[in-house]
């Protein structure tokens, strides 16, 4: 038997609450938040049930500190080559 909508709902926004406890850290909230709020602003998606605006909210902010916690610990593709030389300066 499958799961009501409202019980998909809660279990899809509790996996995003755990992502987000396991992934953004206290050095990008701020960041995160800021990000999250540009893009929502700009997806149009603004008239949805609020539990569903703070789990898309929140998905951005894991996207968001996941990279940043990638490009902290120097995990970059080669494409940012093209795109910022000036950090492989002097390698």
């Amino acid at each position: 038997m499958t799961d009501a909508p409202q019980e998909q709902l809660d279990g899809f926004v509790q996996a995003i609450n755990d992502l987000y406890l396991a992934t953004v850290r206290d050095e990008g909230i701020r960041r995160a938040s800021d990000a999250a709020a540009n893009l929502h602003s700009g997806s149009g998606y603004l008239y949805a049930p609020t539990e569903v605006l703070e789990a898309f909210s929140r998905a951005i902010e894991i996207g968001y500190a996941a990279a940043l916690q990638d490009v902290r610990q120097g995990k970059l593709d080669m494409d940012i080559q093209g795109w910022r030389p000036e950090l492989f300066e002097g390698d």
